[in-house]
């Protein structure tokens, strides 16, 4: 099976590039990487581009991450795709359910291809 194509939304060009230097720690572990400066634009690309894990902050424009996240499990096809939130505002006040992770701002590559591994199952030993 091919890697997941991970896709990453945030309105900051120098954060989207930090997050594509991280995700590089993952090897071959990963897909192809696109992305998106909001969620209005992160919505058409899941549901025209095959992602398999979405990557958001949480303050975007048009539509921020948690309505993101809110389209994204109102979508009959898409309900279960992975979303990793970001933001600097505690995670008490962030929704989540297994499908989701958290980090708050500011994390480290080594915390974010952890939660990445996590959503995506890469550290279990069944087949894929």
């Amino acid at each position: 099976m091919n890697a997941p194509t991970i896709l990453i939304v945030d309105d900051d060009s120098d954060m989207r590039l930090y997050l594509r230097g991280c995700l590089r720690g993952l090897g071959e572990a990963a897909g192809p990487v696109i992305d998106a400066a909001d969620g209005v634009e992160a919505m058409r690309r899941v549901r025209a581009d095959g992602v398999g894990l979405v990557i958001s902050d949480v303050v975007l424009p048009r539509m921020d991450g948690l309505g993101l996240r809110q389209a994204i499990r109102g979508d009959p096809v898409h309900r279960h795709l992975p979303v990793l939130l970001i933001s600097g505002e505690s995670e008490a006040a962030l929704p989540t359910d297994p499908d989701d992770a958290f980090l708050a701002k500011p994390f480290n590559a080594r915390e974010l291809l952890a939660a990445v591994r996590r959503l995506l199952n890469l550290d279990e030993d069944r087949p894929r």
